[in-house]
């Protein structure tokens, strides 16, 4: 039970920094990814940090309840599976450092989601 604790936070904490950043950054990160809407990023930032708050909850309050947890490993899927077909499909024509960025971090929140399911036990 302790290690779906460390990864449920592990998950929380890098969707808050995900957050911050994608809403403090959002300027400099639309250059990097060749984004135009200047809203595109804030609004995922704040998603993420909204995301962020309930996966700690049920980190610290409710890791017990194993639907909550289906419910967050879902959630990473359905990121990563997104994320994949965005780098597939070339969609949104991102810059190639874009596609990279969202490769690499649809790798990670897959590895936590394999995790979280692993020890959701």
């Amino acid at each position: 039970m302790e290690k779906l604790r460390i990864y449920l936070t592990i998950n929380a904490v890098f969707s808050q920094l995900s957050g911050i950043l994608a809403i403090t950054l959002s300027l400099k990160l639309n250059n990097i990814f060749d984004i135009s809407n200047e809203y595109v990023l804030p609004f995922i930032g704040f998603n993420l940090l909204v995301f962020s708050i309930f996966v700690l909850v049920v980190a610290r309050k409710f890791l017990t309840n194993k639907t909550l947890v289906k419910w967050i490993s879902f959630l990473n899927i359905l990121w990563v599976v997104g994320s994949l077909l965005i780098v597939a499909f070339g969609l949104f024509g991102l810059s190639t450092s874009g596609y990279v960025v969202i490769t690499v971090l649809a790798t990670w929140i897959g590895f936590l989601a394999f995790k979280q399911i692993t020890y959701n036990k």
